[in-house]
């Protein structure tokens, strides 16, 4: 019911031309566009609730989905390797829609403009079995910082537990 809720409230403040990015408020986590600018990829948090959108770059979505964060799932970096990578799933019935964002830290730690290798993925499946993998156009991922999740997360009674590799109630 709070999801409902918080949805209704996004949608309340949207316009057709505020279709894309985030809604009043929200944090923006990710954005990208794919199929050369035709889609755009929008990951916002507000307050305790993710907002996934994903349809016509200026246009009206063709999917929002709106989970409060303990519904979502989130695997944060692990701190090591040479790959800064982090991903979050968001569950719509069968149907579940992974966004990633991931960069060489190498390149970030010579590149002050760390935009340029940003790389992100949008994967859609349903049962577990891949139905779309979409990359983020180069260039496009303006935005790639989920620790706000991980934030919203933890504030909401879950805890990250390293060696199993899952959040469970704190």
């Amino acid at each position: 019911m709070r999801t409902c809720i918080a949805v209704l409230a996004i949608l309340s403040h949207t316009t057709p031309a505020q279709a894309e990015g985030c809604f009043g408020a929200g944090t923006e986590l990710f954005h990208c566009t794919v199929e050369a600018g035709r889609k755009t990829a929008d990951v916002c948090l507000q307050n305790d609730v993710a907002v996934y959108r994903f349809g016509p770059t200026g246009g009206e979505a063709d999917l929002l989905l709106a989970h409060g964060v303990d519904e979502v799932d989130m695997t944060p970096w692990p701190g090591v390797g040479r790959t800064i990578w982090e991903d979050m799933t968001f569950h719509n019935g069968d149907h579940s829609y992974t966004i990633s964002r991931a960069m060489d830290r190498m390149i970030a730690e010579d590149d002050p403009d760390q935009s340029t290798d940003m790389r992100g993925t949008v994967v859609v499946t349903k049962r577990n079995e891949t139905l779309s993998e979409l990359e983020c156009d180069p260039g496009s991922v303006s935005f790639g910082d989920f620790y706000p999740l991980f934030e919203a997360k933890e504030a909401a009674g879950q805890c990250w537990d390293r060696e199993a590799f899952a959040w469970a109630k704190c």
